[in-house]
């Protein structure tokens, strides 16, 4: 399951681009398009970093499920509101943001929140075709409406997702955008987990989460690296400058146990300047 990894945005991409890879001439020009976006040359630093990274994170639904499990109160007020997708004009921004709702998405999902999650599959919709994966997307329409009002159905298609988007990911033709959507959804994730902790008291129920907080060092420290592949502008410089004052955080604890509520102040802090400066 770790090799399988796809961070919960391209869950809903999930199909989408494995499947134009198979297109005929004229969604093959549409791709093609979509792939000029991405302007950096992959090089094999940046190609082993991104398959390093992505084979050494915990599967999204695994984390969100055990989110559920941990009994920590339902708050959609969190999320990044579906209304703000018009506002996101540069690819990055599309990018990082498809990542987030992709975690919305699937919060909504282990949830139970039948409703919203529509509305935010609509909405990562409106971002994939921004980002050039309308075509591939249009494939998983039909799966996710036959299966809306069913849990663990909507979790296996998800899970069969993640098989499909890897295959293509690995592709490296879309690779500076994977990496920004990973970066994205690893932060939404992070930022529901600490944002519900705080709120919560500790207990055997949320004790695991507590310890992939203090996990996060690691995966972190990799996605950091990832970005520097690609930072060739000053909008990548600053979203990588966070995530670098972020990880300062995040190694602050050497255990779980050292993990309080002022810790968990301090990294809510951190989360939500570098969430700011990319959903706003």
């Amino acid at each position: 399951m770790r090799k399988r990894y796809i961070y919960l945005s391209t869950v809903i991409a999930g199909l989408l681009l494995t499947g134009s890879c198979s297109n005929k001439s004229g969604e093959e020009s549409k791709e093609q398009t979509a792939e000029t976006k991405d302007t950096m040359p992959v090089s094999e630093v940046a190609t082993f970093q991104f398959t390093y990274t992505i084979a050494n994170l915990p599967p999204p639904m695994q984390v969100l499920d055990e989110f559920s499990k941990s009994k920590l109160e339902v708050n959609t007020a969190l999320l990044n509101s579906a209304d703000n997708a018009d506002k996101y004009m540069t690819s990055l921004k599309q990018a990082m943001n498809y990542g987030i709702y992709g975690v919305d998405l699937g919060y909504l999902v282990v949830n139970n929140r039948t409703l919203d999650a529509i509305k935010y599959y609509n909405t990562a919709k409106k971002l994939a075709s921004q980002l050039g994966m309308e075509e591939t997307f249009n494939q998983f329409v039909n799966r996710f409406e036959t299966n809306s009002n069913n849990r663990d159905s909507l979790t296996r298609v998800i899970d069969d997702a993640y098989a499909a988007t890897d295959a293509y990911l690995r592709s490296n033709k879309r690779l500076e955008t994977a990496s920004q959507v990973l970066a994205g959804s690893w932060l939404e994730c992070q930022y529901l987990t600490v944002k519900s902790l705080l709120t919560a008291s500790r207990n055997a129920d949320n004790e695991i989460l507590y310890k992939r907080v203090w996990e996060q060092r690691l995966y972190l420290d990799n996605i950091t690296k990832l970005l520097s592949e690609f930072a060739d502008n000053d909008e990548v410089k600053k979203i990588k400058s966070d995530y670098e004052a972020l990880l300062a955080i995040y190694k602050e604890p050497s255990d779980e146990k050292q993990i309080d509520k002022a810790f968990l102040t301090r990294l809510a802090s951190g989360l939500e300047k570098a969430r700011q400066n990319i959903v706003e």
